[in-house]
């Protein structure tokens, strides 16, 4: 068993005025994205949406102090660093400025000689004839290096996204999403995302704002690589960015994704691509030998050296590969050996360890022992190890450092990573004061990982429909992580361990009828013989949409497993089936064209299935087929089906469909008395109408009166005024239903307004009076007591059984044993209803009291 702790996240309300999937916005509300305007703003962001690049103190004055410079053709050095948001920012700037007829030249230091501005670098710009330095990603804690520069007779511009801790330097301009004194507050841009602002200024300068946005792929790129949140201006980016990646103008960038992607110009990119494949080899550059390599490629308009370029960077990110899990394998080893993970932190010093790669060590250290974790490389010429730290929820790895910092000869970072250098002999010593630290600030449960999950959710929502709206989410990546699902009680087949070091399991789960096959869960060797001695599964997991041979695939990745404890809740699994939202979106695979044939929803032998006539058109997906057969069986509810958009595709048309709920009530019966039992069976089936409502009908229909019906909205109101409506739209006449709040799915079977309107035969008043009570055929609904001349009252009185105690919201009924929810099967109602004054106790939301 995996030392987890599975968390799930909560929200405080839902907006109900917004019509979407409710799973979907229970995961914005986790998020904070709660209002209807917030949930509008985050899902149809656009690049229109990104801020004036003015708003951000001192782009003005730099923009313009660029173009003099260029104007009179002085010497500007664009100053990067060695990652992959220093690279993408370099890139940026010489692009841009090349675009716009500014001559640029570029620098960005080896790793070794550190991160950030150096005076040996500067004084090489300056012996270059430098007149202008401008840096990207880096520069805003280098105050002694500006007065350097200074010193030296040139100016310097800095761009940098990284925390301002000492003030600002003294720089002809100093461009930082984290100052204080900007008018937009949004502080989380990368360092290219800064450097953008900047290329944007000089775009709309030159009346070619639009001509800008082409670069946002680059900037995409280093915004996802530097794990910035992906939220506000960022989400824009690396939305818009990463559609731009299928056709980029950037000949090598273009050259390097046709070489590792399969059709780049037809892939939908999305953040792992950029995280997980593409970042990783131009930081192979930078950390291995020489990050300017990344910037060539970026740059080059030559075919042949962005092939040898690229060659050159994938084999450098093959060795970087090899490297690391040679380095991995002797920290495990030593570990294991000492018995490291029995400390509070783990620390691992060893010489020979290349400092290019240990802070990805140290991350998957994390990731193994849910440990603090720090690797060094000892250096014994110098004298020092250098250092790479990766924390865990709840340990401030900054806040540790800033407990000793006479140990170190430099260091800094954030809560979640840092980096140090430190005496050789003084190693032993900080491993002391380190884990003596974390005794002080952490407790046992600490060192439990959370798995936080956004939404336990039912197996048969695993579908098309679901994962669709679930893109509307994306990019996914830091700060807006792919969604965490749970499913309980799930049977298992065919549990194997694959990969070369047989270190992957994959498994089919099974559940209400569905089987989703090849389930991957990575790096779980571990875990194979508690499956295998479990009959059912709790399994956390993350979602993707797939396509194989021209048919969509759902693909479950997993992230924890434990063995199921508690049975399955079969009434709160009925009530989230009823609460399921329609239309629902699916995939039907068809030879041929569909927009001409009318369908129908077919169900046979155990199956549901679309057809046209008599004949078979199309196979629906196992999970359509259980939730309409259940809410058939159960809740004696129909469907129907109409075609959204059909794609031909090489191997068949896609023809995507809408599934929707039809309310369309068909009675042959010509009597009244029999039309009315074919209305009430197709509301409540076998159930009776209670005693209000047998009354207020019955003055209606049997008595021809003019009605007042007082009574709570729990009792029954929309089963009355449905039956209403019902009547005279099969009679061939019209029936007005008048209230100022009204429920939107009334207008399925009653024409509604706020208002009266001439010319209908029956009118229907909800906490209304009537403006005229001449008209025959009135009712009137209301909660509270009103009298009119001439109107048949009926008052409700009924008396709450002692045996009833009412809850809130039908997720309150769960965790009971014996519940009432007008969203129970039709049978187990009427069980109830049966039973009710026998029973000890019974949990109930109001609406109990409509078959009172």
């Amino acid at each position: 068993m995996r030392n987890t702790k599975w968390i799930y996240k909560t929200y405080e309300k839902l907006d109900s005025n917004i019509n979407f999937d409710k799973d979907i916005l229970s995961i914005l509300a986790s998020r904070n994205i709660s209002t209807k305007e917030e949930v509008h703003k985050f899902l149809n962001g656009t690049i229109e949406h990104l801020p004036n690049p003015l708003n951000f103190t001192d782009i003005d004055k730099a923009r313009d102090y660029i173009l003099k410079i260029a104007k009179e053709n002085k010497s500007i050095w664009i100053y990067g660093d060695y990652d992959v948001d220093g690279i993408t920012s370099t890139s940026l700037l010489y692009l841009g400025f090349k675009e716009l007829g500014i001559d640029a030249n570029y620098y960005i230091p080896l790793r070794d000689e550190g991160y950030g501005l150096n005076k040996e670098a500067i004084s090489h710009i300056k012996e270059q004839g430098g007149n202008l330095i401008i840096t990207v990603d880096c520069g805003i804690s280098s105050h002694e290096e500006v007065e350097f520069c200074n010193n030296l007779g040139m100016d310097i511009i800095i761009t940098d996204h990284h925390e301002i801790n000492h003030g600002i330097p003294n720089a002809y301009a100093t461009i930082n999403p984290k100052r204080l004194d900007n008018i937009d507050s949004f502080n989380l841009l990368a360092g290219v995302g800064t450097a953008f602002m900047l290329l944007l200024s000089l775009f709309e300068v030159k009346n070619k704002k639009e001509e800008a946005y082409k670069y946002l792929d680059i900037v995409a790129i280093g915004t996802i690589a530097d794990i910035v949140p992906l939220v506000g201006y960022n989400r824009i980016i690396a939305k818009y960015g990463l559609n731009l990646l299928k056709s980029s103008k950037w000949l090598g960038l273009n050259m390097l994704l046709k070489r590792i992607f399969e059709n780049p110009q037809e892939k939908k990119f999305d953040t792992y691509d950029v995280g997980f494949i593409i970042a990783p080899i131009f930081n192979a550059a930078g950390r291995l030998e020489d990050a300017k390599m990344g910037v060539d490629l970026f740059t080059s308009e030559d075919h042949v050296k962005c092939d040898n370029l690229i060659y050159n960077l994938i084999n450098k990110n093959s060795e970087r590969k090899t490297i690391q899990d040679e380095i991995l394998e002797k920290a495990l080893n030593k570990i294991e050996l000492k018995n490291l993970d029995k400390k509070n932190v783990i620390v691992v010093a060893e010489e020979n360890f290349h400092h290019g790669v240990i802070g990805i060590v140290a991350s998957k250290i994390v990731d193994r022992f849910y440990k603090p974790t720090i690797i060094m490389e000892i250096k014994p010429q110098e004298g020092i190890a250098t250092a790479s730290c990766r924390s865990i929820e709840g340990f401030n790895i900054i806040e540790a450092l800033n407990s000793f910092p006479e140990l170190f000869t430099k260091y800094g970072g954030h809560a979640g990573a840092a980096g140090f250098s430190i005496p050789i002999e003084n190693i032993d010593i900080f491993e002391e004061k380190i884990n003596s630290y974390a005794e002080d600030v952490l407790n046992s449960s600490d060192f439990i990982k959370p798995i936080k999950i956004d939404r336990e959710v039912s197996f048969y929502k695993i579908s098309y429909d679901l994962l669709d709206k679930l893109s509307f989410l994306e990019p996914f990546g830091f700060g807006n992580p792919a969604p965490l699902f749970a499913v309980t009680n799930c049977k298992y087949s065919n549990l194997r361990a694959i990969g070369k070091e047989k270190n992957h399991l994959m498994l089919n789960l099974n559940k209400d009828e569905v089987e989703i096959k090849n389930c991957v869960w990575f790096n779980s060797e571990d875990m194979l013989e508690t499956i295998k001695s479990s009959s059912e599964l709790d399994v956390v997991f993350k979602l993707k949409l797939e396509t194989y041979k021209d048919k969509y695939q759902y693909k479950i990745f997993i992230e924890d497993i434990k063995p199921s404890k508690e049975k399955i809740n079969y009434n709160k699994e009925m009530i989230n089936l009823y609460n399921l939202n329609f239309p629902l979106e699916t995939v039907i695979y068809t030879r041929r064209d569909l927009s001409q044939i009318p369908l129908t929803i077919n169900f046979k032998n155990n199956e549901v299935n679309i057809f046209s006539g008599m004949s078979l058109v199309a196979y629906l997906d196992p999970q359509i087929q259980y939730i309409l057969k259940t809410l058939k069986d159960k809740y004696n509810f129909n469907f129907k089906v109409k075609i959204k958009k059909i794609l031909p595709k090489m191997e068949n048309f896609n023809n995507h469909i809408l599934i929707e709920r039809d309310y369309d009530f068909k009675s042959y019966s010509i009597k009244p008395g029999d039309l009315f039992k074919d209305i009430k069976q197709y509301l409540i089936g076998d159930f009776n109408y209670n005693y209000i409502q047998k009354n207020i009908l019955s003055s209606i229909f049997k008595e021809k009166k003019n009605t007042i019906g007082i009574l709570e909205k729990n009792r029954g109101i929309n089963t009355i005024i449905k039956t209403i409506g019902l009547f005279y739209k099969s009679i061939g006449k019209k029936a007005l239903l008048i209230g100022d709040e009204l429920d939107s799915h009334l207008n399925n079977f009653i024409f509604t307004n706020n208002k009266y309107l001439e010319n209908y035969d029956f009118y229907i008043y909800l906490n209304k009076k009537p403006e005229n009570t001449t008209n025959n055929n009135i009712l009137v609904l209301s909660e509270t007591d009103i009298k009119i001349e001439n109107f048949n009252i009926i008052k409700d009185s009924f008396v709450i059984p002692k045996n009833i105690v009412f809850l809130e919201k039908d997720e309150d009924l769960f965790s009971q044993k014996f519940i009432y929810s007008k969203k129970l099967p039709l049978e187990e109602k009427i069980s109830i209803q049966k039973t009710l004054n026998t029973m000890e106790k019974i949990y109930s939301t109001k609406d109990i009291l409509v078959i009172l």
